[in-house]
């Protein structure tokens, strides 16, 4: 594994970057924390926790972290999209900042784009082709490059103006009138950033620079290319996926009160529906507000006063009692209640927020899951945020479409891999009820990348973990967290990476979901499973290991846990759509698609303390690792139940007919 100084320097190793260029960029203040490996760059995002009114709220740049799922027209919000034209560059060299392309008036270079955007799918990819990873090969391109717009605003007196990006992944320095006013590092999660003093009347000029870092470096004698270990990054080892760069997901301009409400988070339990209502004053005057809940799923909820005196926090508790015939939620019956929050002043409505919610219950009953306290059995898929055409800037007919496709399959549950993703993919789950495994990272950590993720409480798996539990916490999909995938569980610092995974949840979460995770392997090292709810482990014996240890393995991870569920979070096997063969030919429809049943033979018979299994994957999917490097599979892994274009392969009607 590189130490962080010898990352720093190899990171940007881009054989089409000249090193004078990259030496100048290193040495740049502004520069430096862009490229190393160092938690400086999550750090700015400055995420935190911080009880207020003996509630949890998570924090980001000194603010309330506000709601990303209320999206409707709302007459005391102006939503401004940001969407639609913008201007592109890549910038091998890092002269964007020197020659100041955040505002200078020349677009020569430039290219029109359409946000949302993934520069992987630019004209001219070849994601096959590893030897060409400068700007003329998008896909492998891994450096800087820049989107810029502008945009017209008229004055809001007594307004605050934000801006929300729904998500830009990897690291971002945000640039409003060629001033950074944010620097930003994830994947899935949305944020927001007050631009109440940076914007001005009439044309504004946003800028995104945006920086992938490489997973890989060529090897000295050009034969080949290893694999780049990072300590403090997302993604510390490349990641069998393909890291989409670009504006993927919507950008808004929001003008509002400045004591808007930020955030209302929900907790059904039992006949009762409890509300914590969190407030900000940033203004300079004291607030002297109403907050009234309505639904028309509860009671009536009396109105609550509160003062806000200026730079001040608030949490108001609301607990309301559920009508009787208040519809439950449920995979086959969805159905979804609305809580409408209401802030006014002096008899004037200024602000309103809605949340969606849903009646149901989850929990461990031995090793069972329930669901309002009847057993219910995970049978599900993963899938990434892809397109064929348009890689992660997915359109809302993309997201439907994956959704289809697992209905299709008869899966009730998904899970939602390593990373936040966008809000929309909740809100479709919670509307046709889909049971959800919540991720946020922790994808192949070992040993320094587990401490250093442990330690500082600002680290990058810490903040993004912040993120994902308080923005997902109302959604009924939401059933149980994942807390990492297939970290290294052979070494010391890994009982200690769990613990803390685990630690936030019990912090962050109010309904107190299940923790799980997806162990490398379900008994080898030290998974530490007495620190789960439920075992949760990747099993792809058959396919990539022996058969025969198959029940073994199951009678094994029973026996280590007991009186706990087991749960697969992926097995599976590969094959390219129309290749059909005999049963014995690995990567053949037909092996896929017969491993699979031979599988479900050995594993039904562990109904319970097995009470969950997943698939990988739904779709085939892109991967950055070199097995896919090659013009026949064209940067596609095989592994999906349908292939790339949403045709299904003889694997999806096996696993439609698997009966748990």
């Amino acid at each position: 594994m590189a130490s962080p100084a010898t990352a720093a320097i190899n990171c940007p190793n881009f054989p089409t970057m000249r090193l004078p260029a990259l030496l100048v960029a290193l040495a740049a203040p502004l520069l430096a924390d862009d490229f190393a490996d160092s938690p400086d760059f999550v750090h700015a995002m400055d995420i935190r926790s911080e009880k207020i009114d003996g509630f949890p709220v998570v924090l980001q740049h000194g603010r309330i972290r506000p709601d990303f799922a209320d999206r409707a027209p709302n007459p005391h919000r102006e939503r401004q999209s940001l969407d639609g034209p913008w201007h592109f560059r890549f910038d091998p060299d890092n002269a964007g900042l020197g020659e100041k392309w955040a505002t200078r008036d020349s677009l020569t270079g430039w290219t029109e784009v359409s946000v949302p955007h993934c520069w992987d799918t630019m004209d001219g990819g070849r994601f096959w082709d590893w030897s060409d990873r400068g700007p003329t090969n998008p896909p492998f391109y891994d450096g800087v490059a820049w989107y810029r717009r502008d945009f017209v605003t008229s004055a809001a007196p007594g307004k605050a103006r934000r801006l929300e990006f729904l998500g830009v992944p990897h690291r971002v320095g945000i640039f409003l009138n060629g001033q950074r006013i944010a620097r930003h590092e994830g994947g899935g999660q949305p944020f927001s950033i007050d631009v109440s003093d940076t914007l001005r009347e009439g044309t504004n000029t946003l800028a995104l620079r945006i920086v992938r870092l490489p997973n890989y470096r060529e090897k000295p004698d050009g034969g080949g290319f290893d694999e780049i270990d990072y300590v403090h990054t997302r993604h510390p080892k490349a990641p069998d996926n393909w890291p989409y760069a670009g504006i993927p997901r919507s950008v808004s301009l929001l003008t509002e009160d400045p004591a808007a409400i930020r955030k209302v988070q929900l907790r059904p339990h039992g006949d009762r529906l409890q509300a914590a209502v969190c407030l900000s004053n940033p203004g300079p005057r004291t607030r002297s507000v109403t907050i009234t809940l309505e639904s028309p799923a509860t009671e009536a909820i009396a109105p609550r006063p509160v003062t806000l005196n200026p730079g001040t926090k608030r949490v108001l508790r609301f607990d309301a009692k559920l009508k009787p015939d208040a519809a439950r939620w449920s995979p086959g019956s969805p159905a979804l209640h609305t809580l409408t929050v209401t802030a006014a002043e002096d008899g004037q409505t200024f602000d309103t927020l809605r949340a969606d919610f849903g009646l149901r219950g989850f929990r461990i009953d031995g090793s069972r899951f329930l669901l309002d306290d009847r057993p219910v059995f995970l049978k599900g898929v993963a899938f990434y945020e892809e397109s064929r055409s348009r890689g992660n800037a997915l359109t809302a007919s993309d997201h439907e479409a994956l959704f289809g496709m697992a209905r299709e399959a008869g899966a009730n549950f998904v899970r939602l891999h390593v990373a936040e993703r966008h809000p929309l993919t909740y809100e479709l789950a919670n509307r046709l009820g889909f049971l959800l495994c919540a991720e946020w990272g922790g994808f192949w950590y070992r040993e320094k990348a587990m401490e250093a993720q442990t330690r500082d409480d600002r680290s990058v798996y810490r903040s993004l973990a912040r993120c994902a539990l308080w923005d997902l916490a109302n959604h009924p999909s939401v059933v149980i967290w994942g807390i990492h995938n297939e970290c290294h569980q052979f070494c010391p610092e890994y009982e200690s990476f769990v613990k803390a995974g685990h630690a936030l949840v019990d912090d962050h979460d109010w309904q107190q979901r299940p923790v799980t995770w997806a162990a490398w392997h379900p008994h080898q090292g030290e998974p530490c499973f007495e620190h789960a709810d439920a075992v949760g482990f990747n099993e792809y014996r058959g396919a990539m290991d022996p058969f025969e240890l198959l029940d073994p393995d199951l009678r094994r991870a029973a026996a280590e846990n007991p009186g706990k569920p087991l749960l697969i979070l992926e097995n599976g096997g590969w094959s390219r759509r129309g290749d059909r063969g005999p049963k014995d030919r690995k990567g053949s429809e037909d092996w896929q698609a017969d491993l699979l049943r031979r599988q479900h033979e050995v594993l039904a018979g562990h109904v319970p303390p097995l009470a969950g299994y997943t698939y990988w994957l739904l779709v085939d999917y892109r991967s950055r690792k070199p097995y896919t490097g090659n013009r026949d599979s064209d940067g596609w892994s095989r592994m999906g139940l349908y292939d790339e274009f949403g045709q299904p392969k003889l694997v999806r009607d096996v696993f439609r007919g698997l009966d748990w």
